[in-house]
């Protein structure tokens, strides 16, 4: 190492960096971390570019990659993208499904970016700080960003969009176990403090577009919940609304004032589509040049043929089969252990996804992730064993249903998982639905919460996209508050290791957390996560500069068409 960069860290460690980034530096020269790990968790620590390849070299690392270059596209064009049909509402703080998110996506952006690499970079807000704690975060936003409608962005709007998604009635947002309307406050014009509940390592991953539902809205849009999409889904997007038909189609044209550039494309058009298989024939026809997202099989078609371009991102994003443990034939834990221990998982990735994804072993902790524990056993079939399990358990003439919707891998996911219970002597039913049913409460108009199918049926297979760190799907998904606990898993032990894991700022901290929440959900098996996918789409060979993302956002800015 040369003399000047051993200056500039201990110079940086001692004026600059406070008690969480000199951690994360101690953890760095002890090799706890890898440069991808590091990278995650410095740029969330809010380090610049500098620090950060300065720290590398002070351990021996290469010197930080640049993004690859833009393909060169011709101004103008419209393109024409496929989105699956949704259910649900457009509004930001009901967002729940992949075509409304992606939809709303466009027009409206975040705080901050988690890239495909995990990274979490700078986007409305360009830097943060935490305290020592990391119970209060301060953002610096943006300036210089204008709405669709002209206005300016300030704290102001930052401040009204986050009251929003912690105080209304049904907000899917899940941001509140984290902080309240009290906790968020502007400080001059362009700074933003949020004061946590309780200390977040991570918190500014919890503000990106992995919480797809914390869009930042002009504020007196913000103040009134419910009007976004009725006044016009005014965001400051690259693209800004121009026509809606309702879960038909829409049109979007070009914000020529975007704050990241002009983008090359002057429109969108969007068409929805009854589930994945329609838009795969749209594309081939040649009726849309992208589609939002396709099964691995489905894909295939498009793999090695030059009119098209595949596309294939390894994400945390996976499917939850969840069995209830309150009620009906699943509440033994034994019996959902068994159930578990029928899936040959390897073999079925390779006939479902095409070896397109990684074995899960029935926690939301992906290999990817930096938190995660790596020395868990991995769960394997075990036919004699489940058996046994339904023996003891007096269930050997175990009979529930799946239900799920029409979606991607859905059908082919809950069909293996009825062949592999099959050799055990289970009798599984199948009932797949359309996004509405799946999604909507039953029947209209009742209460959501505990009508809706995902949530209330026996057993559900649901899909969840990638995120940067798997804190809300630990708070929403196996907390026993968690909206999102379909199988109403209610476990003080765990939900006392999730607060510990939430609170943790050292990466060590985390993975003993991990481990010990990995275990736990190994033994009462509420959730069967048997594996993480890669995002699997298509496009025209003609589109260029477009990168997937496995939360099902299409992001335009910067693609455009060839000539």
């Amino acid at each position: 190492m040369d003399r000047e960069t051993k200056r500039r860290i201990e110079e940086y460690r001692r004026s600059e960096a406070g008690p969480l980034q000199n951690n994360l530096v101690d953890e760095l020269v002890a090799g706890e971390l890898d440069r991808q790990e590091f990278l995650q968790r410095a740029s969330m620590f809010g380090l610049s570019v500098g620090a950060m390849g300065a720290l590398l070299a002070y351990v021996g690392e290469g010197e930080l990659a640049h993004a690859a270059p833009l393909e060169p596209v011709q101004s103008g064009g419209t393109l024409r993208l496929g989105l699956p049909v949704f259910g649900a509402s457009l509004e930001p703080y009901l967002l729940n499904e992949g075509g409304a998110l992606a939809f709303s996506g466009i027009p409206g952006e975040y705080l901050t970016f988690t890239n495909p690499q995990g990274r979490i970079v700078p986007w409305l807000a360009t830097s943060w700080r935490p305290n020592a704690d990391a119970t209060v975060w301060t953002f610096q936003i943006r300036r210089n960003v204008r709405f669709h409608n002209g206005q300016l962005l300030t704290a102001r709007d930052v401040v009204a969009s986050m009251k929003q998604y912690v105080s209304t009635k049904g907000s899917n947002a899940g941001l509140l176990p984290f902080f309240d309307a009290s906790g968020v406050s502007a400080r001059g014009q362009y700074t933003v403090v949020f004061r946590l509940k309780s200390p977040i390592g991570v918190f500014p991953y919890l503000l990106s577009q992995t919480t797809y539902q914390a869009i930042i809205q002009p504020a007196a849009i913000a103040a009134n919940p419910g009007t976004w999409v009725a006044r016009g889904m005014i965001g400051t997007g690259s693209f800004r609304l121009r026509r809606y038909v309702e879960k038909r189609s829409a049109e979007l044209v070009r914000n020529d004032r975007y704050w990241g550039g002009r983008p090359p494309l002057e429109g969108v058009r969007i068409t929805y589509y009854q589930g994945t298989a329609p838009m795969v024939l749209a594309l081939r026809a040649g009726q849309i040049d992208l589609a939002m997202q396709f099964s691995a099989q489905e894909a295939q078609v498009f793999r090695n043929n030059p009119r098209f371009k595949h596309y294939a991102l390894p994400t945390s994003a996976h499917r939850q089969f969840c069995m209830r443990t309150d009620q009906g034939p699943l509440r033994d834990p034994r019996v959902r252990r068994a159930v578990a221990l029928t899936i040959n998982r390897p073999q079925q990735i390779e006939r479902i996804l095409l070896g397109a994804g990684q074995v899960g072993n029935d926690n939301p902790f992906w290999r990817g992730f930096a938190s995660t524990d790596r020395s868990t056993k991995q769960r394997v079939q075990n036919l004699q064993l489940a058996r046994a399990l339904l023996q003891a358990a007096n269930a050997e003439n175990l009979r529930f249903t799946i239900t799920t919707w029409n979606f991607a891998d859905h059908p082919d996911h809950a069909a293996s998982i009825q062949a592999y219970a099959r050799q055990a002597g289970i009798d599984i039913g199948l009932e797949v639905m359309d996004v509405s049913k799946y999604y909507g409460s039953e029947p209209p108009g009742a209460d959501y919460a505990t009508t809706t199918p995902w949530l209330n049926r026996t057993a559900t297979l649901t899909e969840y996209g990638a995120r940067g760190v798997p804190n809300v799907v630990l708070t929403r998904s196996y907390m026993s508050t968690g909206d999102w606990n379909a199988s109403h898993y209610k476990n003080a032990e765990f939900d006392s290791l999730a607060r510990t894991y939430l609170a943790a700022a050292e990466i060590a901290a985390q993975r003993r957390a991990t481990k010990k929440m990995a275990g736990i959900l190994l033994r009462d098996t509420p959730v069967v996560t048997d594996y993480f996918i890669r995002y699997v789409t298509a496009s025209s060979a003609k589109v260029r500069n477009y990168v997937p993302e496995g939360i099902s956002h299409v992001r335009l800015a910067k693609v455009g068409l060839s000539s």
